[in-house]
């Protein structure tokens, strides 16, 4: 029936209202790949209300960025959610199920090890620009 909302809209209604309760301030600026509208929370955080953090970009160096990053943290998803499901395999087939266990934890350990490490480029770099702009003032 035409006019009737879904679970979904229904679940991203009341997302979108408590982020509002929170104190979050809607934004004129919508998800890319879900079309809601994004908030800005307390933080400053940006947030979709169906995928949660979401990052604004401002060039294509930037966006191809963002779009690494956002395929390692799906990774990191994919490769938690089959070290779950294969551990409970491990139980009954323990030779193929532990062979398999094996290679997704090291995707896993290699996938967590590159965000870390683009974190650390991220603050590093945040680190100096701050760093540049508190002694351009004080000049």
């Amino acid at each position: 029936m035409p006019g009737l909302a879904t679970s979904r809209d229904s679940a991203a209604i009341r997302k979108m209202a408590d982020l509002l309760r929170a104190g979050a301030t809607m934004l004129a600026e919508r998800c890319p790949s879900c079309g809601l509208p994004l908030f800005r929370l307390r933080s400053g955080e940006v947030v979709c209300p169906n995928h949660g953090r979401v990052q604004i970009v401002r060039d294509e160096a930037e966006l191809s960025r963002v779009a690494v990053q956002s395929v390692l943290e799906e990774l990191e998803k994919l490769a938690a959610s089959k070290v779950n499901a294969l551990m409970a395999r491990a139980q009954t087939d323990e030779d193929e199920a532990l062979n398999y266990l094996v290679r997704w934890l090291e995707i896993l350990e290699r996938t967590e090890r590159i965000l870390a490490a683009i974190a650390s480029r991220r603050l590093a770099v945040e680190g100096t620009a701050q760093r540049e702009t508190g002694e351009g003032k004080k000049r």
